[in-house]
């Protein structure tokens, strides 16, 4: 199998949560210490041995553009659509082709020392034989079960190690659990994905979203695996201002 060196990170939506900011910078482009938000996560993907990263953003996002033009890492691939992160997704099969590559969300940052090292941990789960996808995946408190993909599994305590296979994902589910656990945004998916994505519904919104597509992997009977985070490593959310600010103070004084 060859080895995974593609990343995916969709980084076209409109930012409505975060204005005004996001009326003058991109919600990628806000500043994370002295980095852009995105520039924190292409440096963990880069860490991590991916060295084709492709970045969907809308025509209008030329600062964006402009800011990684020297980066060869780096291409841009645009979508005016507003599709969500699922129809961001499909514009990148061209790209992705026939290859396993990695999905992170541009409001999604990694805080933590380890941070490239659990990423290289979650894409050699996918190699093992018969895995259709691979999460990262943490606790949240239940107040947030609302705005996040929130995963179900079986944990099967005689193992050695925290992986588990998932056998459920929900969208911002209405129903809140005990103990809920969501995705990460680090997502290490089998190139299928695409024709599984051309089949899903857009919700309420017309956006088509990630969550149900891995959930019809889930329901396919295809192998599913979560990792979870491990201590000393923190997901942050820099898509609303209560996370962003959180973010701020985590980020300035290790710049």
């Amino acid at each position: 199998m060859k080895a995974i060196s593609k990343a995916v990170i969709p980084a076209a939506g409109k930012g409505t949560r975060m204005r005004p900011l996001t009326n003058y910078l991109t919600k990628p482009m806000l500043p994370l210490g002295k980095k852009p938000v995105l520039q924190h996560i292409i440096e963990e993907l880069k860490e991590a041995g991916l060295h084709e990263i492709a970045v969907v953003a809308k025509n209008e996002d030329q600062k964006m553009v402009n800011y990684f033009e020297d980066d060869t890492a780096v291409q841009f691939i645009f979508d005016d659509l507003l599709s969500g992160p699922g129809g961001a997704i499909l514009k990148t099969e061209s790209f992705v082709k026939n290859e396993d590559f990695v999905v992170v969300f541009a409001d999604a940052p990694l805080e933590g020392s380890e941070r490239s090292r659990y990423l290289k941990d979650l894409i050699s789960l996918k190699s093992k034989e018969g895995v259709m996808g691979a999460l990262a995946i943490y606790p949240i408190g239940k107040e947030e079960v609302s705005s996040r993909g929130v995963v179900k599994f079986e944990a099967d305590r005689s193992k050695d190690d925290k992986t588990v296979r998932l056998t459920n994902i929900i969208e911002k589910p209405s129903v809140k659990p005990e103990d809920p656990w969501a995705t990460a945004c680090r997502y290490v998916l089998d190139h299928r994905i695409f024709d599984i994505l051309k089949r899903t519904t857009p919700d309420k919104n017309n956006e088509l979203q990630l969550t149900p597509a891995i959930r019809k992997m889930i329901q396919n009977g295809d192998m599913v695996l979560g990792y979870p985070l491990p201590d000393g490593i923190t997901r942050h959310d820099t898509g609303n201002f209560e996370g962003y600010f959180k973010a701020l103070r985590a980020f300035i004084p290790s710049q």
